[in-house]
């Protein structure tokens, strides 16, 4: 838990330092370059690593929406949710059937929290929940589905070449 604790402890420093989170300041970039080369460390094998990933993923849910309300803007966004920003650095970690159960639980702990308006300040909840519905990983897996039709088509193209030939 230590990387979720290090994204934790400079996440709140900065909220403090400017009263509140600036998402395209270069110091939160900075900590999402921090989270991004957290989250490499993790290596290729989605198994070995998979609660570890997980718990980071549940862990970062509970601060992003603790407190759920906002104090100073009752309608508004959870104070912490820019959190959630940093957590999709990792969402390409998770394995498919973890995301979903990732976003079970990010439903459950937002549940009647969420927004009528869209507004900026829920942005990070939206990038996240898509991150974890139209993950990385899917992305992948559908590129390299596309790449074999293709080459499913030339194939056929060149058994009836004939036919294609006339006009």
């Amino acid at each position: 838990m230590t990387m979720i604790q290090s994204l934790i402890y400079k996440f709140n420093e900065l909220q403090q330092e400017v009263a509140g989170i600036d998402r395209g300041s270069e110091d939160f970039h900075a900590i999402k370059e921090l989270a991004k080369r957290f989250a490499l460390s993790f290596g290729l094998d989605a198994l070995k690593n998979r609660d570890a990933v997980a718990s980071l993923h549940r862990e970062g849910i509970l601060v992003a929406v603790n407190p759920l309300e906002n104090p100073e803007d009752p309608a508004g966004a959870p104070p912490n949710l820019a959190f959630l920003e940093i957590l999709t650095e990792f969402t390409g970690k998770l394995l498919k059937q973890d995301k979903k159960v990732v976003l079970g639980y990010l439903d459950k702990r937002v549940a009647g929290g969420v927004p009528n308006s869209r507004g900026d300040d829920w942005a990070p909840l939206n990038m996240y929940r898509n991150s974890l519905v139209h993950g990385e990983g899917d992305e992948g897996r559908s590129g390299a589905g596309h790449q074999a039709k293709r080459q499913y088509n030339r194939k056929r193209r060149r058994s009836g070449s004939d036919e294609d030939d006339d006009p």
